[in-house]
């Protein structure tokens, strides 16, 4: 079975965080356990370290119901047409699972 690869590439300021936080969020979302089994690529440490705080930040957002995650969960919502109280617990879980197997979340450099 062969899977799928994504590429997202656009300028500086185009949204691009955002785009790539909220689909591996949503693959989360989709089943909890699929952290094992993604890998986001960035060009910069610091991104990668944006990237990794961003998921983590809007996963703890969407669980809590806090409005600062309102557009990530807004998407989720329409991508997956998933209920907003079943995101949120798959958010929660997902939360869960990734900071008690960190080294499983696979946010890196290109180098």
């Amino acid at each position: 079975m062969v899977k799928a690869l994504t590429v997202y590439k656009a300028s500086a300021g185009s949204g691009k965080t955002f785009t790539l936080a909220t689909e591996y969020i949503k693959l989360l979302v989709k089943n909890p356990t699929s952290y094992r089994n993604i890998l986001a690529v960035t060009f910069t440490n610091k991104a990668t370290e944006e990237m990794k705080m961003r998921i983590l930040s809007q996963l703890y957002g969407i669980w809590k119901h806090l409005p600062d995650s309102s557009s990530y969960l807004k998407r989720i919502k329409e991508d997956t047409g998933f209920t907003e109280e079943l995101i949120s617990q798959r958010a929660g879980e997902s939360l869960h699972l990734l900071l008690n197997n960190y080294n499983y979340f696979r946010v890196e450099t290109i180098d």
